[in-house]
């Protein structure tokens, strides 16, 4: 296909046939490419779909096993058989279950998340348990923006100002999906029972509730036709005040009468709800207390639409708090994170990197272009004419890459925008080669015109070959599933529409320009001043080419004990899934043992904010927030299985001093010594994981007795820190244990004596009642002056068909140790090991956790299995290694296909190893890791080293059409393609450098480390490639077809016998 160079010449022909069309076309794209980039969505990361489904069930005030038994195993149960599960995880605690499913990667996340809804609507959960919630993991659910409220108010006024003021105008900024607040606290009516009063009264609770439920309500009763207008007919009595409510009539006294024997009701004594019970307003027990910079405070958390652009929602947001009318002098509105300026901020670091990489680039190609004689001014006006083009060529190629972005559907983030930055480097090839050669063809006497038609023609394979190539390494990383594929799709995409965009424009635009920029008088004139000029470059590599083609197996065989000697150096560089990165936030939180009290929590809280109140005024920390009843990660399963013995803080700090603050806190927060605490910087990069590693089996002691044992064995391993497992602490609990040959005596029931239990200790919900324009719960609940005494529950009345019976006369009230959660792995009772990873050789840290858990003795019904960080490497790396060899197949059939020839793309193939070793001699020196940015960087160096071997081979074939040997087309492409070649690989390297230099803890997470590659593999590529390919080819050339024969005739004698 691409041997036919006339179809190419047509294209060429036809652009300089129309040239001013063609200039029109120019300016078109560039304005649209401009236009496109500036309407592009903006975002931080691309979208990401987690293959993860949670399924969140609250039973309010029950106790762990409760929870396990009658919701978490009857869900797992209803979904474990859904196809395309890969995993289920579950954690039973007070109140709440949490089941987390990860699917396999590719299924539908929609149509899991209707099927796992469909699963488990049919399963029968407790009364009071609420529906289950069931949500998918992406990107878009986590916050945009975290604010803090707080004023010197109590919550319910300040939760008042939020739900009336605040919430309302950031809902109104468009883009805001929902705001989620947190500590907030629901007012509602207390019906505080006396039950005494009741007693002597002669009625019940359930008189009670029936009394302000028939007394509440507001009922259809059909309509009524009356000429000819309708009516609708309804039955309305609504209670408007707590007034009202306290004079509603609940029935009238019954007593025994003394003479009958029997229950009389008295319909002269009227018994109003206040004669029995304590009406109240109250408001409700807080599941979290949020605090900031000392005060008691409200936490939004501001989710975008899926659609929505982040920056625009986050500036809409900022613009509108920063005026809200009418909002109290007492209330301010403090900024905990907002991702707006981080997404600005990375992106604006990326363009400027690929914008001074720009710039490099068409410095390298104006020093190649350079004269100094006769003068360097004349010199240099010469070589401004194709550095222009150059300098025109590059960001059109790249702009019309950006339409192409747009068009597909990719945000702007800093994937996308990193792999645009990178093609800088590489768009700058075709048209450097085939300008060099339409500067060749002017000097040997052509007019510019012929120039431009038959120096395209003469490097249009070469150019379409390697563009072809490069954008088929890319093929396989779009079909890769799970984070890599997801992760790295954006990136490949945005260079591979650049670089395609960069081949039509050297065929089209760069011929056009240089019609009308070139000076072929200029150019003509310099002739010898160039040739002499490129003569010393020459005369240093022709002899050494000539030696090397002459001593072909001595080369050949020091190319391959230098590429196998440089994977030794994979032993000193360390490896992990991404760099570390930095950002303005650190998280700090503290785990108290879970028989703790608020209080003790609140103690401790207290301390931590008086330090972090010092670094406040050092300037260190901005501003502090702390959730009590949570852990600082309020998005994931620790906020569903929080207890008040947590505290997450939130701390926003100065962004390069966000280790010294971490550092800081490390050494000086002092708490009690039961107390654990948990300091994190959170980086700016992609999500990964920290260490994971879970035990399952069917004996839960020996889970328990082997999590012990690997937590010992871990913790001893330099470079984690943090080590802990997810068995909390036992925890004193309550039992009522009933007396079952009592309960039959008075004719009630164990479910019965719960219930009511229940309703009195934790209130049951009865009614609502709207009041000042406020729908509030109606709860009744006992008037117990202390719940905390035990004796005080013994003595509770619960009503049953023969009278009152105290709660100790039927049940055994008793104290006993049970656990504070449950979870499990796969319907197995399960331990998970988690810690904090802080060595930078992550899957170092993997092999040595790897050794500890083969060298302990573990029981044998105990299973373990690693997950976390080491998983997502092991995946991550499978899956390019996977690439990297299916892009090598695709470049040589492209080749094949390009070229005509099965000998020449093998050769070229044979050239990929010879990049490994500067690849991997940068690593080592810039002491970066090898991570996914890293193998992304080959995956990339092998569509570009390519370009050098096929711009070399493609010549030298040509000039063995015309008449020379092997040898000699050798000598003669090598002299002549020098210099073009020598000037794609610095200009690659150039355009490069200010992203191999950005720092990746300031956000250069892809381009530092993916840069430092290309360019390590570009220069030991450029310069071995210069004399092994040559040495390859004629070994190939004298010895090529008597290895083919011997091949044929060996497979010749095996299919004969």
């Amino acid at each position: 296909m691409c041997r036919k160079r006339t179809q190419l010449t047509f294209i060429t022909k036809l652009a300089l046939e129309k040239r001013s069309v063609s200039l029109l076309i120019i300016v078109l794209v560039a304005a649209l490419g401009i236009y496109s980039y500036l309407t592009l969505e903006q975002e931080l990361f691309p979208d990401i779909e987690f293959p993860n489904i949670t399924v969140i069930t609250f039973y309010p005030d029950s106790n762990p096993e409760t929870i396990d038994r009658e919701i978490t195993v009857p869900l797992e149960d209803a979904i474990k058989s859904i196809d395309g599960i890969r995993t289920i995880q579950s954690t039973s605690s007070e109140s709440n279950s949490v089941i987390l499913a990860t699917f396999e990667f590719g299924e539908d996340m929609k149509e899991a998340e209707r099927t796992v809804e469909s699963s488990i609507s049919s399963v029968n959960l407790p009364e009071f348990s609420t529906n289950p919630q069931v949500n998918r993991i992406n990107n878009n659910q986590f916050p945009v923006m975290r604010l803090t409220i707080a004023g010197n108010r109590d919550i319910p006024s300040l939760q008042t100002v939020v739900d009336e003021m605040i919430i309302p105008q950031i809902e109104s900024v468009g883009g805001v999906f929902r705001v989620d607040v947190s500590g907030q606290t629901d007012e509602r009516i207390e019906i505080q029972i006396d039950d005494q009063k009741l007693e002597d009264a002669g009625l019940t609770r359930s008189d009670i509730t029936a009394a302000v439920q028939s007394s509440n309500i507001d009922t259809s009763a059909g309509s009524l036709t009356d000429q000819g207008l309708q009516y609708p007919i309804k039955t309305s009595n609504k209670i408007t005040s707590l007034k009202q409510l306290k004079e509603l009539i609940i029935g009238h006294e019954r007593h025994i009468d003394p003479v009958t024997r029997s229950m009389r009701t008295y319909t002269d004594r009227p018994v109003y709800l206040s004669d029995v019970s304590n009406v109240i307003i109250d408001t409700d027990d807080a599941t979290t207390i949020s605090r900031t910079n000392g005060k008691p405070s409200l936490t939004l958390f501001i989710l975008k639409d899926p659609d929505a652009n982040t920056v625009d929602v986050t500036d809409g947001i900022s613009a509108i708090t920063q005026d809200i009318p009418n909002l109290p002098e007492d209330i301010s509105i403090l900024v905990l994170q907002n991702d707006g300026p981080e997404v600005e901020k990375s992106l604006a670091q990326l363009f400027g990197e690929g914008s001074v990489g720009f710039l490099f680039a068409i410095s390298v190609v104006f020093i190649f272009l350079l004269n100094f004689r006769p003068s360097i001014w004349k010199g240099a006006q010469t070589a401004l004419r194709p550095t222009f083009i150059i300098a025109c060529s590059i960001p059109l190629s790249v702009l019309t890459g950006v339409i192409f972005v747009n068009l597909y559907g990719i945000s702007l983030n800093f994937m996308s925008l990193a792999g645009l930055a990178i093609a800088v480097g590489r768009v700058v090839d075709d048209s450097i080669v085939v300008l060099e050669n339409i500067y060749r063809h002017i000097q040997m006497g052509e007019s510019k015109y012929q120039a431009a038609i038959d120096a395209t023609k003469e490097v249009g394979a070469a150019i379409v070959s390697s563009t072809l190539t490069t954008v088929a390494v890319f093929i396989p990383l779009t079909f890769i599933e799970g984070l890599v594929g997801q992760f790295f799709t954006p990136f490949a995409i945005s260079v591979s529409f650049a670089l395609l965009a960069s081949t039509v424009v050297a065929l089209t635009v760069v011929p056009v320009l240089s019609i009308f920029v070139l000076n072929t008088e200029q150019i003509r004139s310099s002739n010898n001043l160039t040739s002499d000029s490129s003569t010393y470059a020459q005369n240093v590599y022709i002899p050494i080419l000539s030696w090397a083609i002459n001593h072909k197996l001595l080369v050949i065989v020091f190319a391959v004990v230098i590429s196998g000697s440089s994977l030794g150096l994979l032993r000193f560089i360390p490896a992990t899934l991404f760099p570390p990165t930095e950002s303005e936030y650190v998280t700090l939180d503290l785990k108290l043992p879970t028989s703790s009290s608020i209080g003790q929590t609140f103690q401790e809280v207290l301390k931590t904010e008086a330090m972090l109140s010092e670094l406040e005024e050092e300037g260190i920390v901005r501003t502090y927030q702390v959730t009590m009843g949570a852990s600082s990660n309020l998005q994931g399963i620790d906020a569903a299985s929080a207890g008040y013995n947590l505290a997450g803080f939130f701390l926003t700090v100065d962004k390069t001093r966000q280790t010294e603050a971490v550092d800081y806190l490390n050494d000086n927060l002092i708490l009690d010594s039961t107390t654990e605490i948990n300091i994190e910087g959170i980086g700016s990069g992609p999500p990964a994981e920290d260490l994971q590693v879970i035990l399952t089996g069917t004996n839960f002691t020996e889970i328990n007795q082997a999590a012990n044992t690997l937590v010992a064995g871990i913790s001893t391993i330099t470079g984690v820190k943090n080590v802990t497992s997810d068995v909390k602490d036992s925890k004193p609990q309550i039992v009522i244990k009933p007396n079952l040959e009592e309960i039959t005596a008075q004719q009630t029931s164990v479910s019965s004596i719960a219930s009511q239990t229940n309703q009195m200790l934790v209130g049951r919900k009865i009614s609502e009642i709207d009041i000042n324009d406020t729908t509030l719960d109606v709860l009744i609940i006992a008037d117990i002056p202390d719940i905390d005494n035990i004796n005080i529950i013994k003595g509770l009345n619960i009503e049953t068909p023969n009278g009152q019976t105290k709660l100790g006369s039927l049940a055994d009230i008793i104290i006993e140790d049970g656990p504070t959660s449950i979870t499990r792995y796969d319907n197995e009772r399960s331990i998970s090991i988690s810690g904090n990873i802080t060595a930078k050789d992550t899957q170092g840290v993997g092999r040595k956790v790897d050794a500890v858990i083969d060298s302990a003795e573990l029981p044998p019904s105990v299973t373990v299995q690693t997950g976390g960080v080491f998983d997502q490497i092991s995946e991550g790396f499978q899956d390019l290694y996977f690439a990297m060899f299916v892009g090598v197949i695709l470049v040589y059939l492209v080749m094949v296909i390009c070229l005509g020839s099965l000998k020449n793309p093998f050769i070229i193939v044979l050239s990929l190893p010879l990049a490994i070793v500067g690849a991997l001699v940068a690593l080592t020196i810039t002491d970066r890791s090898l991570s996914l940015s890293a193998l992304t960087g080959f995956l990339l160096l092998i569509g570009v080293v390519v370009t050098n071997a096929l711009v070399l081979l493609t010549f030298v074939e040509q000039l063995k059409e015309q008449g020379l040997n092997s040898y000699d087309a050798i000598l003669e492409a090598g002299r002549i393609r020098l210099r073009p070649i020598l000037m794609t690989a610095f200009t690659t390297t150039f355009a490069l450098l200010p992203l191999a230099l950005s720092s990746t803890g300031d956000g250069g997470i892809i381009g530092a480390e993916l840069a430092t590659v290309v360019i390590g593999g570009l220069v030991s590529n450029t310069f071995l490639t210069l004399l092994v390919i040559p040495a390859i080819y004629l070994l190939f050339q004298n010895n090529g077809p008597s290895i083919l024969t011997r091949v044929k005739n060996a497979t010749s004698k095996v299919f004969s016998r």
